[in-house]
C-alpha cells in the first residue's frame, strides 16, 4: 500500500524522521510516540503537506512524481484544524462534495455521526474546538479515499464521538477497503476496530511492533 524512502530535514545535517525502507500493507495503523518525536511531522509528510527528500509511494503513485494523482488517494485530518472563520461548515462540506464526487446518502450519514447538522449553517468562526474537530473528520471521511490520516481523532471530542468513531472506520474499513493510520495519546480501545499494526516513532525513524 504504502512505501517509504524519506527523510525530512530541520538542518541540512539534522534528520528529524529518516525513514530509509519501509513497506505498509492495507490496514489500520497506530502511530505511537512520546511528545516531539515526529508523528504529526510523518503523517504531514504522507499527506504531501510538508517537503521531505526521498519520496513516498502510495498504490504505485509517487507523491514527488505526481503529487496531483497521489492526494487524490488520500485524507487527513489534523490534531488541531484550522479553518477560515467567515466559511459556514456546509460550504466546506459541499466543496469536499462536489470533488470526490459523494452521493447525498454518504453526506448525510456523516453529518449525522457528526452531529452538527444544525450548527453546519453557521460560521465556523462560532463553532467550539470539539465541533470544529467534528467538523474536520467528516470531511476527512467524505468520498471513501483509499487512505485516511487522521492526528489526535479523539482529542476534544465528547464521549458519544469517541465511542463511534472507531465504529465508523471499522465500516470504511471493512465495506470500502480505506485504511488507516492514526495517532493517540488515548488509549484506543474498541470492541469494533482492530488495530493490524502498531508504529512506533523513536530515534528519528519508525519501528514496527511484531
Amino acid at each position: 500500500m504504502l512505501t517509504f524512502h524519506a527523510t525530512k530535514k530541520a538542518y541540512a545535517h539534522d534528520p528529524i524522521l529518516e525513514i530509509p525502507a519501509l513497506h505498509l500493507e492495507e490496514g489500520v495503523y497506530w502511530l505511537q510516540g512520546k511528545n516531539g518525536s515526529g508523528k504529526t511531522t510523518l503523517l504531514r509528510m504522507i499527506a504531501g503537506m510538508t517537503p521531505f527528500e526521498g519520496d513516498i509511494i502510495f498504490k504505485d503513485i509517487s507523491q514527488h512524481k505526481h503529487p496531483l494523482l497521489y492526494r487524490k488517494n488520500l485524507s487527513w485530518a489534523e490534531a488541531e484544524p484550522l479553518y477560515p472563520p467567515f466559511i459556514t461548515g456546509n460550504d466546506l462540506v459541499l466543496y469536499y462534495q462536489e470533488i470526490r464526487k459523494a452521493p447525498d446518502p454518504e453526506i448525510d450519514k456523516l453529518i449525522a455521526f457528526s452531529g452538527l447538522r444544525k450548527e453546519l449553517a453557521n460560521p465556523i468562526g462560532t463553532y467550539s474546538s470539539g465541533m470544529v474537530k467534528r467538523l474536520s473528520l467528516l470531511l476527512a471521511f467524505i468520498g471513501h479515499v483509499p487512505l485516511i490520516l487522521l492526528d489526535e481523532p479523539l482529542s476534544t471530542l465528547d464521549a458519544e464521538a469517541v465511542h463511534t468513531l472507531p465504529g465508523l472506520m471499522n465500516e470504511y474499513k471493512q465495506k470500502h477497503g480505506v485504511s488507516f493510520i492514526f495517532t493517540s495519546h488515548q488509549p484506543f480501545v474498541s470492541d469494533t476496530l482492530a488495530i493490524d499494526k502498531e508504529l512506533v516513532l523513536a530515534d528519528h525513524t519508525i519501528h514496527m511492533t511484531v
